[in-house]
């Protein structure tokens, strides 16, 4: 059986059983509802009248559309799973035809061949950023889907245990079905920090040892290059329900997680090594250790015994176990050289392959993770960097580093940044000796960066150690000057500050606040880390995990460890720029400086000079009601600010375009841009550089995943539609350019098993914007409160099940 037929039979089956339940939930009626507006919309795709799809929607009683809405919501989590689980697949397939996969570290060192390892740093920034429209119950039901499917990849399981694992899918999806996708009330800061602990504790606290294992497979003894942060919690711009309180809830319980995980490994560690010193030696250093634990824990030394003596390793994890539940570590550092004195007396007496096991991977664990398990970052506004509110925030991280240690928070971020006194005003406030990192956020900004960061650099308390961290945001400047510009002015505001680097002798590493869609600097992360410019040195990055991007990399623990080993292999690569392709070719800066200049003129003419453009953005897309769904504690504009256009938040910004599949902030202006260009040009420019093949790769697939075609039928919620002629023609001529320099007839046509997908998907997505668009209809024409009330819920699934459809959110 193919790969794809495979994949074909999954989600066939997941497909077989959510109509299995939804008869058994609703009736034969819900299920002939949900058939024959899935043949309609595939039927408008075929060139059959759209018509009639918006009216059989329409024609449908309310709680009859909620039902409709909720089938195909979940039909998209059941292909996501099996989606996901294929790629899992995929990989193993590779591994057993010891055939090299793309993304990997294989691949990296393959292309690299006998290079030097060289210094890496490769920092995962997971952010409670509004976009992940997914609970946490629904995600462990997903984990266990994807056990299921995987057991009926086992050619050895018997018909009753597939019939058994058939059964336990039908109960699985049932649950679903019971389940409602919607929050009832708007989460508070410590759900989201719960959230944040879930993905470490599901996969990233197994998975992140084991890439390290493999990276020094290649590397033997290399530090360990990759390290998690965290801003849940921290992230205080904007957002009034985080503060002292919330950045020690978020260390606390991160720190509880991880001790809690050693622990437990820690016994079973000594369950496992019964190694008995009457059998094998043990080194005086062991002995020497449990001796001085005897003495330092007289009273757990007397409560235990001699249980244990002739099991000297059994005996020393006893006194480790105890001391991680009991605060007998100040320090990472301390278990970990307790760890190594076991590790040691092992190798040295013929015992290394019982050190490579479960000990070796520990060892890793405490390396990565240590006690705080992802530093925590605190972000604040410029606009708050001296108010009591900030002072309480410094004062509350002084508390934190004298309790977890300057490793679990060192960082303040100062979005907003536009001079060097906002960002000293942080140093002027804390007590410890702290990184203020700015953020540039708008297409002025990052021009402005390289002079403020020169300014920044005449004080010695900046870079106190040779180090300096600079954070770029894509989501903003996308917001102010569109994908194009946004990305050259990233580009080259990197470029400029690494050059302020070297020149003033200092480590850089520059932090990348990338969202989950094109438009907010979203992209696949290999291509994404190749696209950065070289750094100073090259191979030290720092990037957000944001929202929806979570769950779909790092639900499931094969995912993740794919999903880690792209970025690290990636930003391996980055070390070695030649190899990257990361500097442009000759004339590439000045046909993208031609080409920014027109993408702005076009996307600033549209977004932020046409009078009339806030009131079509309001009625084309729901960015209203988007703030109705209880996804996450920030509102969707900073408290206290005005509720015009200019003070909208990119996130919510970007999601509303996702939603009526327009996706305009991902791709409008681009088209202008490439009109006159040279087409050689552009297409060498594809094939030479890293930066510009990353660009057209993204523009091409948010050009495939929009569908104007559906984004038409929101017309009839505007008032004024003269907008939407311009906005059609943009991305006719963004589409076009875009197959001309891949040198392809349709979108993706270079990757099939992506487009197969979204034209899979189609047939059940679409149903799903004609429904939004009546219950919108209904919603803000609403008689009463009641009414709208009751229109509310359907709405925001609808909301929920676009977000599962495209994979996107903001």
């Amino acid at each position: 059986m193919s790969a794809d037929t495979r994949l074909r039979r999954d989600v066939r089956l997941l497909g077989d059983v959510l109509g299995h339940v939804l008869v058994e939930q609703e009736g034969e009626e819900l299920l002939a509802a949900e058939e024959r507006i899935r043949l309609l919309a595939r039927q408008a795709r075929e060139g059959g009248p759209r018509d009639e799809l918006r009216d059989a929607v329409r024609l449908l009683p309310l709680d009859r559309q909620a039902s409709v809405i909720r089938a195909f919501a979940i039909y998209f989590q059941l292909v996501n799973i099996a989606e996901q689980h294929h790629r899992l697949r995929r990989r193993r397939e590779y591994d057993l035809e010891q055939r090299v996969p793309r993304e990997s570290l294989r691949d990296a060192f393959d292309r690299l061949g006998d290079r030097p390892a060289p210094p890496l740093s490769l920092e995962l920034v997971l952010t409670a950023h509004p976009t992940e429209a997914t609970r946490r119950t629904i995600l462990g039901a997903h984990l266990r889907i994807s056990g299921l499917l995987a057991e009926l990849d086992d050619p050895l399981a018997s018909p009753v245990r597939a019939d058994a694992v058939a059964g336990a899918l039908t109960g699985e999806v049932t649950l679903l079905w019971q389940t409602d996708e919607l929050r009832t009330v708007r989460p508070r800061v410590v759900d989201e920090i719960r959230h944040g602990l879930w993905f470490f504790e599901q996969s990233l606290l197994g998975e992140a040892p084991r890439l390290l294992a493999a990276y020094r497979s290649f590397f033997r003894d290399a530090p360990a290059p990759i390290r998690f942060g965290t801003w849940i919690g921290g992230d205080m711009d904007g957002n009034p329900a985080t503060g002292p309180d919330t950045i020690a809830e978020a260390l606390e319980r991160a720190r509880a997680l991880v001790l809690a995980r050693y622990r437990a490994e820690v016994r079973g560690l000594a369950a496992t090594i019964g190694v008995a010193g009457s059998l094998a030696s043990v080194s005086d250093e062991l002995l020497e250790s449990i001796g001085r634990d005897e003495q330092e824990l007289a009273d757990y030394a007397t409560l235990i015994g001699a249980q244990n003596e002739g099991e000297p390793y059994r005996r020393k994890l006893s006194f480790v176990w105890w001391r991680l539940g009991n605060g007998g570590y100040g320090s990472p550092d301390e278990l970990a050289a307790d760890l190594a004195v076991v590790d040691r007396s092992l190798r040295t007496n013929r015992g290394a392959r019982i050190a490579d096991g479960g000990l070796a991977d520990l060892r890793r664990r405490v390396e990565i993770f240590g006690f705080h398990l992802a530093k925590l970052d605190v972000r604040l506004h410029a606009s708050e960097i001296r108010s009591d509110r900030a002072r309480a925030a410094l004062a509350a991280v002084a508390a934190a580093r004298r309790h977890h240690g300057p490793r679990a928070v060192d960082t303040v971020i100062v979005s907003g940044t536009t001079n060097a006194s906002d960002v000293l005003a942080v140093l002027d406030g804390a007590d410890e000796p702290l990184s203020p990192v700015p953020l540039f956020e708008t297409i002025e900004d990052l021009r402005a960066a390289p002079a403020i960061v020169e300014e920044l650099l005449d004080d010695p308390r900046v870079a106190r150690h040779g180090r300096l961290e600079v954070m770029v945001g894509y989501s903003d400047s996308g917001k102010d000057g569109g994908y194009l510009t946004a990305q050259w002015e990233i580009y080259r505001a990197q470029e400029a500050l690494a050059a302020v680097a070297a020149r003033r002798g200092v480590e850089l590493t520059i932090f990348h606040g990338r969202g989950g869609s094109a438009g907010r600097g979203g992209g696949p992360t290999y291509a994404a880390i190749l696209a950065t410019p070289p750094g100073q040195p090259p191979g030290r990055l720092k990037l957000t995990e944001q929202g929806e991007t979570i769950s779909f990399k790092y639900g499931l623990p094969g995912l993740a460890y794919t999903n880690l080993e792209a970025a690290l292999a990636a930003t391996l690569l980055s070390a070695f720029p030649d190899v990257a392709q990361a500097e442009p070719p000759p004339g590439a800066r000045e046909t993208v400086e031609v080409l920014s200049a027109r993408a702005h003129r076009a996307y600033r003419a549209l977004v932020w000079e046409d009078e009339s453009f806030p009131t079509f953005f309001r009625d084309f897309t729901p960015i209203e009601e988007l703030s109705l769904l209880e996804i996450g504690s920030r509102p969707v504009r900073r408290p206290g600010a005005s509720a015009d256009f200019g003070s909208l938040r990119a996130i919510p910004w970007v999601f509303a375009w996702t939603q009526n599949r327009c996706l305009l902030p991902a791709w409008y202006g681009c088209g202008a841009a490439f009109a006159d260009a040279d087409l050689g040009e552009l297409r060498r420019l594809a094939r030479e550089w890293a930066f510009f093949r990353s660009l057209v790769e993204n523009l091409e697939m948010t050009l495939a995943k929009s569908s104007l075609e559906i984004a038409d039928g929101y017309l009839e919620l505007v008032g004024d539609a003269r907008l939407w002629e311009p906005i059609r023609q943009e991305h006719e001529r963004t589409t076009a350019a875009v197959l001309e320099i891949v040198e392809s007839q349709g979108l993706l046509d270079r990757q099939p098993v992506v487009q197969r997908s979204i034209t899979l998907r189609n047939p059940y997505v679409d149903p799903l914007n004609a429904l939004q668009v009546e219950l919108l209809r209904r919603y803000r024409n609403a008689a009463d409160e009641d009414e709208r009330e009751r229109v509310r819920r359907p709405l925001l699934r609808t909301i929920a099940g676009i977000a599962a459809a495209l994979r996107n959110t903001g």
